[in-house]
């Protein structure tokens, strides 16, 4: 069983259960009813565009030219549920219910309706292309096909040189384990927050994602190749204590599914983690049959690059991860490789 001791699952993974878009274009302070427009995408590549209006909400697949409408309304859990009341899609029924994440005005997460192994859609609003004369993020892995726990990038930083609409940096890459790898040469165009980067991993591969002012960077290396999830690097080291006070909801990514997950402070500087039962356990709290995790803060090599070790009765395991704090709430990108040494992520957003 993986170490979060979630629901079994069988082993499957792709870039595209992540999603390729995170662009923040909004504030502190926004309310949770206000109009807020998001565009992202979902594996294997459809481009969506959500709107939220109060307590209703409305949703294009733009790639399969398909609509969707509902309600909107907050869940004693802290997620959002989004029911769908009409739709032109054949394949979904009238009634079902996905699951969202929003940090308001900035990131939207949603666990979709219907087949839980169907990827999440992950957007946010466009924005302006992050500000120089240098900009810093760290980024962890979204594992490709072929990934490799020693060869293949779990985590690393880079900083850009920032002159107009270009951006041109070096990334500072390594192993799970913690072993250095080559340095990547790195040089990104912006245009209103979507980026291209044209030299990605010290090769010829072009990768395209968003960087948002609001501290979000998101690189996607193309079907099933990989990519990157990050937020910029702070001034000063976080203050794990502090980290590990807060209460967290967000998303497991993993063996083909979504599973939503809860965690919450033990008390002694440590988290515990648990996730909801699928299909809807999310709505009357209750969790699978796992015994969840422990969620230790081990280091951090540089400000907000962070590893952590996950405890279990079964055993422990190693996760690394890019924080920081994002329109006033800590937003954690995770990175592991479970036991049997396939990649997954989790995405936690502070309650």
């Amino acid at each position: 069983m993986h170490a979060w001791q979630f629901s079994p699952m069988k082993r499957f993974f792709f870039l595209s259960g992540i999603a390729a878009l995170l662009i923040g274009c909004g504030g502190g302070g926004v309310s949770v009813n206000a109009s807020h427009e998001y565009l992202g995408t979902q594996g294997p590549g459809d481009v969506w565009d959500w709107a939220f209006d109060g307590n209703t909400f409305t949703a294009t697949n733009e790639t399969k030219n398909l609509h969707y409408a509902g309600t909107k309304s907050v869940l004693a859990t802290g997620f959002l549920k989004l029911q769908l009341t009409s739709t032109d899609d054949p394949n979904v029924t009238l009634g079902q219910s996905a699951y969202a994440v929003e940090v308001p005005g900035t990131a939207l997460m949603l666990k979709m309706a219907g087949d839980d192994a169907l990827r999440p859609v992950v957007a946010g609003c466009l924005g302006s292309n992050p500000a120089g004369p240098q900009v810093s993020f760290n980024f962890v892995a979204v594992g490709g096909l072929n990934f490799d726990p020693v060869t293949s990038q779990a985590y690393g930083h880079v900083t850009y040189d920032v002159s107009g609409n270009a951006y041109t940096g070096t990334a500072h890459r390594w192993a799970i384990d913690g072993t250095a790898l080559s340095d990547s040469p790195s040089y990104i165009t912006g245009d209103n927050g979507l980026m291209t980067d044209h030299d990605t991993q010290g090769g010829n591969m072009t990768a395209t994602g968003a960087m948002s002012p609001t501290g979000v960077c998101v690189l996607d290396y193309g079907p099933n190749a990989g990519g990157v999830i990050g937020v910029k690097q702070p001034a000063a080291n976080i203050d794990f204590a502090d980290l590990a006070s807060r209460s967290y909801r967000g998303f497991l990514i993993n063996q083909g599914k979504t599973q939503c997950v809860s965690v919450t402070p033990n008390g002694n500087g440590t988290l515990h983690g648990v996730g909801y039962a699928n299909p809807n356990g999310v709505e009357t709290g209750t969790y699978d049959d796992g015994a969840g995790v422990t969620v230790n803060f081990i280091g951090q090599p540089n400000p907000g690059e962070c590893t952590i070790t996950l405890t279990t009765s079964g055993g422990t395991e190693s996760l690394v991860a890019a924080i920081n704090v994002v329109d006033g709430k800590y937003v954690m990108f995770c990175f592991g490789v479970g036991q049997d040494q396939v990649p997954y992520n989790v995405i936690l957003v502070e309650n």
